[in-house]
């Protein structure tokens, strides 16, 4: 009999966290393994779309006065492989990668919030394809990657500058969102045991990165936007006539621009930190440092901006800043250079493909980094910024840093994904041929540089005596592509043909190699508890210490999907998180996105209004199903040590509002940055606040404060003594904060509205117009945020009859309250207070 009930609990289990199936799975499945592998197989796509455009455009330099191309259609290609590479490519495979395997990495079933992770790859694919559908209507965008004002303008860059525009924002929205969901991830949901200390590089990396792209990519975001103002209502954001100025793109986009540089090399970078130790079968040397080094590059990536604006005229101090922390964070990179070094040098390596790979990677990131340190010098970088001596330094530094360790990680991870090997002899030969096409395409162009060829350039004289010199390059490039090709009917091969794969072919270091391959869909029916940095070398836990997870997660909960929940530091166990079920709703918003995106770009208006009405429709479809599953009887405790819906911090529902409230901080901050620069540039600047509604202006803070207050306060009202009904004082305090709450929000959001189009500004009429519009548009869409989490946190209350989960609602409110609260008097001082102190 008791055999007979375990059995039934085990069937519902796997029933509960299998996926649906067909066509209609495709379109509703939130498993992370499934975002993830879409995310890798999109970029991967788009990767061999980027570089079969470079070959075409190697084709055309392989001969002076080549007539191949034309000027128009070089420059199409030239902006296309570059957005590709860096925006579709590099950081959304490497995101997917996270995507799929941190939960395995962290002894996790799933990410914290998979509707949102499937939400973000939905955003990612149409953005993509927004971009590329300027192929379609021969209006391919053509100003280069870097969309430097004013080519990119209203007066030299036509429609195809949209398509840009729309395209990046989308794919960068779904940067910023996944980015929120791995840091929740790595901070929340690590295995028990699993301290900051015993946590996978990759992890930390990740964590890194994370913090860079919330805080960097928003303002490529903002710069979007603007950029986009300018082009279409005719703001002043880069026009120097009317106090803008066009450094102030370059400003924003390298603010983002070189961050980016280490987004793509720390993941790398772990990865390799991954493949040594495994491959020379000894722990990696000096683990506190290496993590020490990846802390230190993600804050010092930070600063180094200006490191690619040498040659725009600033001051020589603030070059001289940026030249020291530019040479300076090499030696953090050092540091990890030098403990793979002495990891090889401690083991015993296996030169396996996913070994080569790594070794390749390191010969060329050190390449890289030694003309790093060369152009961080600012009379060296004055003589060959414009040359593509820059061009062979940056795909050293990028391609080699990235492109490297990811095929090695393919390689290390492919049986754990798929279940199936990879052929070694088409791994050695593409690795051969990756390796030499690579150094032979782009070692060269250091000599090209040097000797005169600019970059950026369709064509090149004969009489600079380079043709031969460029005609290597191309060849190189051609045997490079080779290798991404064999590479590619390698992994082709392994699907159809591979060898069946065991559970740990390599005799992996890491939780992931503990479970099948490839993994079932919950991960782990038993969550692991962690003694080690290598739990997969080392003796299991004790079995004082593992019978409590055992007893709460074993094949357990059997009727809904949950995982743990950690504390920051210790991965202590503090709770457990309800993960959602698979549903087509994240589709909705993200087409209605896409579609306000195409209405723009056609300019009838009703279709942008057709999908806000879509994006709304979901939201709302969402917002009710995420509340349809937390039912009363679900959300009961496994044991002590795991409660669900546990209050403040020990929630995931806090730190994912945290991270919605710390974008909508960062926007308004780059914001008023940009102010501040065009201010303290301008010939002249507004010194009378123009805004100068001290009142209304107090009564939005009023309001915000109020709003703040309320739901602070009824976050506070739950019953401690369990899961079942609240008390009706409680209940009646979390409707009360709601209400008042939306009240305040909506007086705030009318106020805000009535100084907007009550003022007198016109943002075509000057850059501080311009700004104070954005700065107030922005606000809205915060307080906007603000009133949706109220009415959520509603209707939570609406929905249960327990307190605790409308109470985690109205803490989650709070935090977005509390952000507007900050950003409105960001917004206030920016618009009233600065154009009077610094004016």
């Amino acid at each position: 009999m008791v055999d007979t009930v375990e059995a039934s609990h085990a069937d519902r289990f796997t029933r509960t966290w299998d996926n649906p199936p067909g066509l209609k799975g495709f379109f509703t499945q939130v498993n992370h393994k499934s975002v993830g592998i879409r995310y890798m197989l999109t970029a991967f796509v788009l990767f061999l779309v980027g570089g079969v455009e470079a070959l075409v455009m190697r084709v055309q330099l392989a001969r002076p006065e080549s007539d191949v191309l034309d000027p128009q259609s070089y420059n199409e290609l030239f902006t296309m492989h570059g957005t590709t590479m860096m925006f579709l490519f590099a950081i959304p495979f490497l995101e997917g990668l996270a995507t799929y395997l941190l939960p395995l990495h962290l002894g996790a079933r799933d990410m914290p919030f998979p509707r949102y992770n499937v939400f973000n790859y939905w955003c990612y694919l149409f953005g993509g394809l927004i971009l590329y559908s300027s192929f379609l209507v021969a209006m391919v965008p053509d100003a280069g990657w870097y969309a430097y004002v004013p080519l990119s303008g209203p007066d030299f860059a036509g429609k195809a500058m949209d398509f840009w525009l729309f395209g990046l924002t989308l794919a960068e929205l779904a940067a910023v969102g996944a980015a929120i969901e791995i840091s929740v991830a790595v901070l929340k949901m690590r295995a028990p045991g699993m301290t900051l200390n015993r946590m996978p590089i990759f992890a930390w990396a990740m964590l890194a990165v994370a913090f860079l792209i919330i805080v960097a990519f928003i303002p490529l975001i903002v710069a979007s936007v603007l950029l986009e103002l300018d082009r279409v209502v005719g703001s002043a954001f880069f026009d120097p006539v009317r106090g803008g100025d066009p450094l102030l793109w370059q400003h924003l986009f390298w603010i983002f621009g070189h961050p980016e540089v280490y987004v793509m090399f720390l993941p790398g970078s772990a990865i390799v930190s991954h493949v040594i130790p495994v491959y020379c079968r000894r722990p990696l040397v000096a683990y506190p440092l290496v993590v020490l080094a990846i802390v230190v590059t993600a804050v010092m990536s930070l600063g180094l901006w200006v490191h690619h604006m040498y040659t725009v005229g600033l001051p020589p101090l603030t070059l001289s800043f940026f030249t020291a922390a530019s040479m300076t964070i090499t030696l953090a990179s050092g540091l990890q250079v030098f403990a793979w070094i002495a990891t090889l040098l401690a083991g015993r390596p296996r030169f396996s493909v996913p070994m080569l790979y790594s070794l390749g990677f390191l010969v060329t990131f050190v390449a890289g980094g030694i003309t790093g340190v060369m152009v961080a010098s600012v009379p060296f970088d004055g003589q060959v910024h414009d040359t593509y001596f820059v061009v062979a330094h940056f795909h050293y530094v990028v391609l080699g840093g990235m492109l490297f360790p990811v095929f090695a990680g393919l390689y290390h991870w492919w049986p754990k994904i798929t279940g199936r090997l990879l052929d070694d002899r088409l791994g050695h030969v593409s690795f051969w041929l990756v390796f030499v096409g690579f150094h032979v395409t782009f070692f060269p162009m250091h000599l090209t540089g040097l000797w005169g060829m600019p970059r950026r350039v369709y064509t090149y004289e004969r009489e600079l005596g380079i043709g031969t010199v460029n005609l290597i390059s191309t060849v190189g490039a051609f045997v490079l592509a080779s290798g991404v090709v064999v590479l590619t009917v390698a992994f082709a091969w392994s699907l159809v043909r591979g060898r069946r794969a065991p559970a740990d072919p390599w005799r992996g270091d890491t939780l992931e190699w503990a479970t099948a391959s490839p993994p079932p869909p919950e991960n782990f029916p038993d969550i692991p508890v962690v003694t080690s940095r290598q739990p997969n070398w080392d003796s299991p836990p004790p079995d004082e210490l593992h019978a409590p997870v055992r007893q709460a997660f074993l094949r357990r909960p059997a009727d809904f999907r949950a995982s743990p929940l950690t504390t920051a530091l210790w991965a202590e166990p503090e709770g457990a998180a309800r993960l959602a079920t698979s549903t087509g709703w994240p589709l909705v918003p993200a087409v209605g996105l896409a579609v306000i995106a195409v209405g723009m770009l056609v300019q009838w208006w009703p279709v942008p209004a057709l999908g806000i009405a879509v994006v709304l429709a979901g939201l709302v479809g969402w917002a009710l199903r995420n509340e349809a599953e937390h039912t009363d009887q679900q959300a009961v405790p496994l044991t002590g040590q795991f409660p669900f819906e546990a209050p403040g911090s020990r929630s995931i529902t806090w730190w994912g509002a945290a991270g919605a409230a710390m974008v909508g901080v960062v926007a308004v901050v780059t914001l008023a940055f940009s102010a501040l620069y065009l201010q303290v540039n301008a010939v002249a600047w507004p010194g009378d606040g123009r805004l100068d509604r001290p009142l209304s202006a107090l009564g939005v803070t009023v309001a915000l404060v109020l709003a703040t207050a309320a739901t602070r306060w009824g976050a506070r009202r739950r019953r401690t003594d369990g899961p079942g009904p609240g008390d009706p004082h409680e209940r009646s305090a979390h409707v009360t904060a709601a209400l008042v709450a939306l009240a305040a929000g909506t007086v705030a959001l009318a106020v805000t509205l009535a100084i907007w189009f009550g003022s007198d500004i016109r943002p075509v009429r000057h850059a501080y117009d311009s700004i104070a519009v954005t700065l107030l548009g922005a606000q809205t869409l915060i307080v906007l945020v603000g009133v949706a989490s109220s009415a959520v946190a509603l209707l939570g209350r609406w929905r249960h009859v327990r307190d605790s989960r409308p109470a985690n609602l109205l803490q989650g409110a709070a935090l977005i309250w509390g952000a507007a609260l900050f950003t409105w008097l960001v917004t206030w001082a920016t618009t009233d207070l600065l154009p009077v102190l610094v004016g």
